[in-house]
């Protein structure tokens, strides 16, 4: 998997296993629905090169990326008005 290095991208850090990660599924799908902003969902089992890469310990974790450099972070349970409000 390759993280999208251009524009603004909003990278979600979840597992499979995470009861908060699966709580997002309908928050993160409004988001895109609402938001132009590029959405990518990382696995941190199957991508743990890339969630080191970022330094993610805690999940969900919520990365922002600006022309691939990381603008915002925020971990934990997000409402849509949050998501929208940290890629703003």
């Amino acid at each position: 998997m390759e993280v999208q290095q251009k524009g603004t991208v909003l990278l979600q850090f979840s597992a499979d296993w995470c009861g908060p990660c699966k709580a997002m599924k309908s928050t993160t799908d409004k988001f895109q629905e609402k938001s132009e902003v590029m959405f990518q969902k990382i696995d941190v089992d199957t991508e743990n090169i890339i969630a080191k890469e970022y330094g993610v310990r805690s999940i969900p974790c919520f990365i922002v990326l600006k022309d691939g450099g990381q603008v915002a972070r925020r971990l934990g349970i997000q409402s849509l008005d949050q998501l929208l409000e940290l890629v703003k």
